[in-house]
């Protein structure tokens, strides 16, 4: 059974995006470089390259009955072929008797906004959406095997590779130009900082006495650039990201904030210094 939430829709999104940009930039010293580019079962879904994968997000709650069997399965898709992953836990079943120390209210807006941009209003736990465009029922495999298959017909045509890497203290996100097919030539570029898994022993609420794993919960999401259908790289200061906290840095490229994902990639600094070491 899905835990449903009705809410309304803030109209302060644009606003959001623009005062978070202003701060990246300003707080962390982001610099922006254009450079050419350079010349059945739900695993058979995920068979595609990796360039270009499909972006999961998980929308949950510690506060929710419903979720852990979500949870876990989201655990498992992290490691498919061809697939990112990142979960953003609510903040609104907080007074469900259990406050979720991975929530925050941006977690909240991003899934508000989602249901306004398709226009379904539709805000629920577990709430999985597919590359910005599809959402279902986060525990039901069947249904993300179908939406996987979905988003990819609908996005064929527009989809954008992209790619992280380290150069001395700084993060280069690359991303490529549009596709002669695609009508999508202008997009922001987020950033997400996620922890690799964060395991929490819930004591009160409805899932009291459970000890659940949370796989690339979010910590902090911002938009760091802009793409206008041109191949792009963007310099990025590592170690004030680091600062922020978190495993993993997950980069996306979505058109008008809570639109479809036209691109996204995912780097690992620890995986990154062991396949670099001696």
């Amino acid at each position: 059974m899905l835990r449903v939430m009705k809410t309304a829709y803030s109209e302060t999104s644009r606003a959001r995006i623009v005062a978070a940009a202003v701060f990246f930039i300003l707080g962390l010293g982001a610099t922006f470089a254009i450079a050419k580019a350079d010349n059945g079962s739900l695993a058979k879904a995920l068979d595609k390259p990796t360039d270009t994968p499909v972006l999961l997000e998980l929308f949950t709650s510690q506060g929710c009955s419903s979720c852990p069997p979500a949870d876990a399965l989201f655990d498992e898709l992290r490691d498919k072929p061809g697939v990112i992953t990142l979960s953003f836990s609510v903040d609104y079943w907080n007074y469900l008797g259990w406050h979720d120390t991975l929530s925050s209210p941006e977690n909240s807006d991003r899934q508000r906004d989602y249901a306004l941009s398709r226009g379904d209003g539709k805000v629920y736990t577990p709430q999985l959406v597919v590359d910005g465009i599809k959402h279902v029922n986060g525990a039901n495999e069947a249904a993300i095997e179908m939406a996987i298959r979905t988003a990819e017909r609908r996005l064929k045509d527009v989809k954008v590779t992209m790619s992280m890497r380290a150069e001395g203290d700084s993060l280069l996100v690359d991303i490529g130009g549009a596709p002669a097919t695609s009508d999508m030539r202008q997009a922001t570029v987020w950033l997400a900082v996620a922890k690799d898994e964060e395991t929490v022993e819930i004591t009160r609420g409805e899932n009291r006495g459970e000890t659940i794993t949370y796989t690339h919960p979010v910590r902090e999401l911002m938009p760091v650039g802009m793409w206008k259908g041109e191949p792009t790289t963007l310099r990025l200061p590592l170690k004030d990201l680091h600062a922020i906290g978190g495993d993993c840095l997950v980069s996306m490229l979505q058109v008008e904030g809570a639109g479809p994902i036209l691109g996204a990639a995912m780097f690992q600094p620890a995986q990154e210094l062991k396949t670099s070491g001696p």
